[in-house]
Parts: structure tokens; sequence; C-alpha cells
């Protein structure tokens, strides 16, 4: 019986899927997408998506490669950077070894990241505190030249 948890995909998410690798797929290239995409056999090769774009990796599923995808679960065992621009979020048996970008992160008991992981700065919310850091009492200040 596999373990399930919060961010195990639910039959719902299954219903969604646009494209699968099945379990006994290997699959070498490029793959660029929008929507749903769950494998869950073996993928070589780099994995880019825009919009709302989800990888799902299943437990069983290995991906050697560059991922860039807005959302991701990962379940499986990922071998390359990774970067989630909306959501990441790691299952028990999820393995990420490489480096980590991410805006939204959650990793279950058992999750392993092995890498550097940064997070993704909301662009306004970085442009506010810079403005926040030059306003001393409602003062703007400017630096002083040298």
């Amino acid at each position: 019986m596999k373990h399930r948890d919060s961010i195990t995909p639910t039959s719902s998410e299954n219903q969604n899927i646009d494209t699968l690798i099945g379990e006994h797929s290997h699959f070498n290239g490029e793959l660029s997408f929008e929507g749903a995409v769950r494998i869950d056999g073996k993928f070589e090769g780099n994995i880019r998506s825009t919009n709302e774009g989800t990888l799902i990796v299943s437990e069983e599923a290995q991906i050697i490669g560059e991922v860039d995808v807005p959302n991701l679960l990962l379940h499986g065992t990922v071998r390359g950077n990774v970067r989630a621009t909306k959501s990441l979020k790691i299952g028990p048996t999820g393995r990420l070894n490489g480096d980590v970008e991410y805006s939204i992160v959650s990793l279950a008991e058992g999750a392993a990241v092995n890498g550097r992981c940064n997070r993704i700065e909301d662009k306004e919310r970085v442009k506010q505190a810079a403005k926040a850091s030059t306003t001393v009492s409602g003062v703007e200040h400017s630096p002083q030249p040298a």
C-alpha cells in the first residue's frame, strides 16, 4: 500500500492530466507543455512549461535533466536543477538532486533535497521593500555622493 498524505495527487488531479508518460516508457528529448503532465517512467532531457503548467512525477518515475515549470508535484526522483515559479510540493518519497528555485515549497516528512535552495522573490514585494528601506519616518532619502 502506498503512503498517502496531503500532497499526494488525488484522483481529481489525475483526471486533469493532459499527457502521461507511462511507467514502462523511457523518453529521451525535450518536453515543452501547457496543462498537466504526469511522468511514471524515465525521462532524460529538459522539461519546460508556461502559464499554469503542472508536472507530476510519480513514485517510480525518474527525471534526468533540468525542470522549469510553474508547479511541480514530486514523488519520484529528479536529478538536475529545478525551477518551480509558483509551487513545489515534494512528497515523502520525493528526491531532488540538484539546485532548486521556488516561490512556495512544501516538503513532506521523508522528502529529500540535495542541493542549494533559493526562493524566487515576488518582484512587487522586493520593489516595496527597497522603497521602504530608503524611507525613514515618512521622509525619502537619496544616497549621498561619496
